[in-house]
């Protein structure tokens, strides 16, 4: 499990760092209004996706480890459920006439066809992550490259479809045959996608509550000082990815995965104290040189954001066993509970104390969502 983390996590961040230049030269080259566009549209397909997976990767993830030999049929089930999604998406799309989006829609093509979770079950992480590096590769390289702005929206379509080839590639075999697993799949996958949908908000909410009520310059600081600790994300990332489908291994043995899980935590959290601590203290210095002097007023935001990432990660080791060991249900109402606190939080902070109130919420909630998390995988485990 150790070198299926360092190897994502490796992969992970040299994607997301060659992601980053990207969209850096972007910006330079093409101003504020047509990366907007740009933004736009890449923020429509990102939802698009989310459809098209249809949170089906963690129970297809969590079958293969379970039952190795039906690995064809899942993945049969997974295309078929999947691709129908991707045809309405890109009807929808042609409808809106937004080309942009239109030349995103190869991700949503690729989403349908992945294979990326088989071979996170089969602990193939070598692959996983040249894949990864693969697709931001080819979207740097159309920036560098100089294209028009529509070629380059082509480009993350052409970096993804060529990542899910190599996945396809590396996995091996035919789609399957045998039992169809179709019904089974969907009916495990709902509060997955669910899962998902509510994440995406528990992290945005913030943003829209402080932007209703305060002015753009204020959430301008509270994103800047968020994306500090956004740089923790591959590794974080990673940790699910590569303790998930142990977990899986281990089901139904809760006190093995007991000992895993508190094994797991000890290291991570204790690294991510670490990490918090610097964080905090080198925010004076990094909000300027990163992003200009008058971001330094987000220091003592980022200040409270830092004590998030241990909590973060707590919460991130013991999920991973629930979900293994069919919680996914209780996971999903523990979310819930956690984006209503942090928005009823963000209502009653953001107006008087603007980002440092949204900081605060944002603790608190990931507080709940770990404690609920604990006190979940503790019932599970001892059931």
């Amino acid at each position: 499990m150790v070198r299926q983390f360092l190897t994502l996590s490796a992969g992970e961040g040299v994607a997301r760092g060659l992601h980053a230049l990207a969209f850096l030269l972007l910006a330079r080259r093409f101003g504020p209004e047509a990366l907007g566009a740009f933004g736009v549209a890449q923020a429509v397909a990102s939802y698009g996706l989310l459809a098209v997976q249809r949170g089906l990767d963690v129970p297809a993830m969590l079958r293969v480890t379970r039952e190795p030999d039906v690995a064809g049929a899942v993945r049969a089930a997974v295309v078929r459920l999947r691709v129908p999604v991707f045809v309405v998406l890109l009807a929808g799309a042609a409808a809106w006439g937004n080309w942009l989006l239109l030349a995103m829609a190869g991700m949503w093509l690729a989403a349908a066809l992945q294979v990326r979770w088989l071979l996170l079950a089969r602990q193939q992480s070598g692959p996983v992550a040249v894949g990864a590096v693969l697709a931001s590769a080819v979207f740097l390289g159309a920036v560098v490259a100089g294209w028009p702005l529509l070629w380059v929206a082509g480009a993350l379509s052409v970096g993804e479809l060529a990542a899910s080839v190599w996945y396809w590639r590396a996995a091996g075999g035919a789609a399957g045959a045998g039992a169809r697993l179709d019904g089974e799949l969907q009916r495990e996958a709902w509060p997955f996608l669910a899962s998902v949908l509510l994440g995406n908000l528990l992290y945005n909410l913030d943003v829209f509550v402080l932007g209703a009520v305060k002015s753009g310059a204020e959430v301008g600081l509270y994103v800047a000082a968020y994306r500090l600790l956004t740089v923790f994300s591959p590794v974080l990332g990673a940790l699910q990815n590569s303790s998930l489908p142990e977990f899986g291994r281990l089901y139904p043995d809760g006190a093995a995965a007991q000992r895993l899980a508190f094994g797991v935590w000890r290291t991570s959290a204790g690294a991510a104290v670490g990490f918090a601590i610097l964080l905090a203290g080198a925010a004076g210095v990094l909000l300027p040189l990163l992003y200009g002097e008058a971001f330094g007023g987000a220091k003592g935001v980022v200040g409270v954001l830092a004590l998030v990432l241990p909590v973060q990660v707590t919460r991130m080791v013991f999920r991973q066993p629930l979900l293994a060991f069919r919680g996914e249900r209780e996971d999903l109402r523990n979310l819930a509970i956690a984006v209503a606190v942090n928005l009823g939080l963000d209502v009653a902070l953001a107006p008087a104390y603007g980002g440092m109130g949204c900081a605060v919420s944002t603790l608190v909630a990931e507080g709940c969502f770990a404690g609920l998390t604990w006190r979940s995988w503790r019932r599970v485990a001892c059931a």
